[in-house]
């Protein structure tokens, strides 16, 4: 027997996106994750700010003291790691005395200038940052901005920051401030080896289009495309097929949505941008909030 139909309603807005970066200089091999990136969400607060915003939770001095220890050596950790890699020992030798999140905010900043056409293998950048005088002068000039921006600041864990915006619900006035004052960033990194075996059957079964992608960004000058994959939808239509069975019949996914050539350009062409589109607000619920249509974590949950 088994099931003839399996009907689902935006259920593929509930698998967790994972947004993909690939520069557009040389001939990268589209399947090979080597040439891929991931694009995370870094969350920065200063410590003052920091303390504000738990001393309004009640949270006690030590407490307080605790946690800023705590990510204090995160961001010393994570960050410095980075600065330490071959590429971030190259880029520290352009912009000397600057801090390991400047180096690693600014290596991040620079793959989004097209006029570099800077390549995303860590051994062409490590030669770009040891022979290229220009490409040291705007890490300067780019680290130097960088700097003024992130003093005493400290990286919020993705761990650390649900638990505070968990906390925060019920204390909506001091949300507001908290979401006024967090920073998010988005850095590029290496796709790790489980991303690879998660995402190696999407990028087999669209290299041709994501190819075409390509030859169309990469003439108009665009540093790199963009796109958003959801690996459960994988795992959906396995679990649609287990339930079908031996016999032949039907799935249908209602969802609003766009071509996939479409979501790629949406993406490509503001490297900002998610896709993520938010509909018009109650203005009570945006008071003393920053300008949440601009950049959509700046208001994650609230809106």
């Amino acid at each position: 027997a088994g099931t003839s139909v399996v009907l689902s309603n935006e259920l593929l807005d509930a698998f967790a996106p994972v947004k993909l970066r690939l520069s557009v200089f040389g001939q990268p091999n589209v399947t090979d994750c080597g040439v891929w990136q991931e694009m995370r969400l870094v969350h920065i607060i200063s410590e003052k700010d920091l303390r504000m915003v738990t001393k309004g939770l009640q949270h006690s001095d030590s407490r307080i003291e605790a946690l800023l220890e705590d990510l204090r050596g995160y961001t010393s950790e994570m960050f410095c790691g980075i600065k330490n890699t071959t590429v971030g020992r190259a880029a520290a030798d352009c912009a000397p005395d600057r801090s390991c999140l400047a180096i690693a905010f600014g290596l991040s900043e620079l793959l989004g200038h097209a006029d570099l056409q800077l390549p995303a293998a860590a051994h062409n950048m490590r030669l770009r940052l040891r022979k290229d005088s220009a490409l040291c002068a705007r890490l300067r000039e780019v680290t130097d901005r960088l700097e003024s921006e992130l003093q005493e600041v400290v990286v919020l864990p993705r761990q650390v920051y649900q638990q505070l915006r968990h906390q925060l619900r019920e204390a909506p006035d001091v949300e507001v401030l908290f979401l006024a004052r967090v920073h998010t960033k988005q850095v590029p990194v290496s796709l790790s080896q489980q991303r690879c075996d998660d995402l190696s059957w999407w990028l087999v079964t669209h290299q041709d289009r994501i190819h075409r992608l390509l030859d169309l960004y990469r003439p108009l000058g665009y540093p790199a495309i963009q796109l958003l994959v959801r690996p459960g939808e994988r795992n959906f239509v396995e679990l649609a097929d287990c339930l079908v069975g031996p016999n032949s019949g039907y799935m249908l996914s209602i969802d609003y949505g766009a071509s996939f050539e479409a979501l790629g350009h949406s993406l490509s062409v503001d490297p900002l941008s998610d896709g993520i589109f938010i509909p018009p607000v109650p203005q009570e619920l945006l008071q003393d909030l920053p300008d949440c249509y601009t950049y959509w974590p700046i208001c994650a949950g609230r809106v």
